[in-house]
């Protein structure tokens, strides 16, 4: 099964805007579907072995912040349109404990706190809408929790299901 852990977040109005005013831009993610990944785990064979190692992770509640935009892998040449996530130090850190009670699966990229927006097969000059929402603050949020997903492809989008729910402290 293809799966992934996560924050999941709320649909937003002010996403759900900068998604539409720049869809001709790319494949845009529905608001259903947004999330921050901590891990992208790929194919795994053993969820339930996966979902109890993260329930050994004991992490404090934070607020999440997303402001500003930003691309990979650059502005002027990107193929994936994001949101920057806040505070980075708290995100890297809960990546880290998920990274350590997954060592059995590498990481596919280094981790970097963002929630993508939308995506292109063909590079992008995303300076302008970057620019545009550079100091937009588009949601604050109390992260109480992060999930343990199963993605499923198809030619409509992504399913995701929620395995496992873990709480922090």
């Amino acid at each position: 099964m293809r799966s992934f852990v996560a924050i999941s977040l709320p649909q937003n109005d002010l996403l759900a805007g900068v998604i539409s005013e720049n869809k001709n831009m790319g494949k845009k993610v529905e608001g259903r579907n947004l999330h921050l990944t901590l891990k992208f785990l790929g194919e795994i064979s053993d969820s339930d072995k996966i979902a109890d190692s993260l329930d050994e992770i004991r992490f404090q509640k934070f607020t999440l912040t997303l402001k500003g935009l930003g691309a990979f892998p650059s502005q002027h040449n990107g193929r994936v349109l994001f949101v920057r996530a806040f505070p980075e130090d708290l995100l890297s850190e809960l990546a880290g404990e998920v990274d350590s009670r997954t060592r059995g699966i590498p990481l596919d990229h280094p981790f970097t706190p963002h929630i993508t927006l939308l995506r292109t097969k063909e590079r992008r000059d995303f300076s302008g809408v970057i620019e545009k929402y550079g100091q937009t603050v588009f949601m604050v949020q109390d992260v109480s929790s992060f999930c343990l997903y199963e993605s499923k492809l198809t030619s409509n989008g992504p399913i995701y299901r929620e395995i496992r729910r873990y709480q922090l402290m």
